[in-house]
């Protein structure tokens, strides 16, 4: 997604941030009881343009997505990750550089930084990142919100802990690449309107099937029938908000074969219908377009969007 404009925010210097109009982000930190742990939760809603978020820098650095969430990762110019991070998968990011993330559609996210000391036992990993997606992660992390700074920091080094434990016991499989990745992304975006076979795909990586699959998989936390399904959803979340298209209309732009199955897909991803899910985010929109709140703690800075995207890098 190409914004107009791009909000940086610090959140070093910020509790809550809204934006006016229809682009909301709501940055919330939690006490932790343990200094050299940071965390924060990074919640957008009702975005149309690109918000480019700075995070906290330490000795490594955890992103879990709590929904499906649209975003890049990048660090020192070097691309991290592109793409859409799922529900319940966990992004770990190694060294004290500063991160910085871009987020291009509605999100929720933790971050969750180790400042001053080591986060895990010694364990190689591929280029200090790795992906991974686990269930009972995304469950510790849920429990932050409502637990005492002291259990916050026991929650955290458990999360630590078990993330590290679940990253070691993966095939050692080298990550598809971030140009490739981002090849075969535009390629399946041309063609959403149209069956796409996996064969096509590790084509267009230049990969036999099999390995396509395992390093795709290794890159993105997901087979590529998910990661396709989940654009087709993207897509059609877009035109439900931007265009006034009859649902049997975007079912078949988005390459769902009907309407019934374009709407069973739909709700097992967002948990509601197509049609629920358009009421349901127009009427936020609405409501937030009466809203036009800054807090005076606030550091937002507007700075021109780049325009040419950006430079392909290894993805680990």
């Amino acid at each position: 997604m190409q914004a107009d404009i791009a909000i940086k925010v610090s959140l070093g210097r910020i509790r809550d941030v809204f934006e006016t109009i229809a682009d909301c982000l709501h940055v919330e930190h939690f006490s932790v009881a343990d200094p050299n742990i940071s965390l924060a939760k990074l919640t957008r809603e009702n975005g149309k343009r690109a918000i480019i978020t700075s995070l906290d820098s330490g000795v490594g650095t955890f992103v879990v997505a709590a929904r499906d969430s649209e975003l890049r990762l990048e660090q020192k110019g070097r691309m991290l990750f592109q793409g859409l991070m799922i529900e319940g998968s966990v992004t770990f990011v190694e060294g004290s550089d500063p991160i910085t993330v871009e987020l291009q559609s509605d999100a929720c996210l933790y971050v969750l930084t180790f400042l001053r000391e080591p986060c895990r036992d010694p364990c190689s990993v591929v280029g200090g990142r790795f992906n991974i997606r686990d269930i009972r992660l995304a469950e510790l992390i849920g429990e932050i919100s409502e637990s005492s700074p002291a259990r916050r920091s026991e929650l955290t080094r458990n999360f630590s802990q078990l993330a590290f434990e679940h990253y070691r016991s993966l095939p050692r499989v080298h990550p598809l690449s971030a140009w490739r990745l981002s090849r075969v992304r535009r390629y399946a975006e041309s063609r959403l309107d149209q069956r796409i076979s996996l064969e096509e795909l590790a084509d267009v990586a230049g990969f036999s099937r099999a390995h396509f699959a395992a390093t795709f998989k290794a890159a993105t936390s997901m087979s590529a029938h998910e990661f396709l399904l989940r654009m087709r959803i993207q897509a059609a979340a877009r035109l439900l908000i931007c265009t006034d298209l009859a649902l049997v209309e975007i079912a078949l732009q988005t390459g769902f074969q009907n309407q019934p199955h374009f709407t069973t897909v739909f709700k097992k991803i967002t948990a509601v219908t197509p049609r629920k899910w358009r009421d349901s985010r127009r009427s936020a929109a609405v409501a937030s377009s009466l809203k036009n709140v800054l807090h005076a703690a606030a550091v937002i800075e507007h700075l021109p969007a780049n325009p040419e995207g950006f430079v392909p890098h290894d993805l680990h």
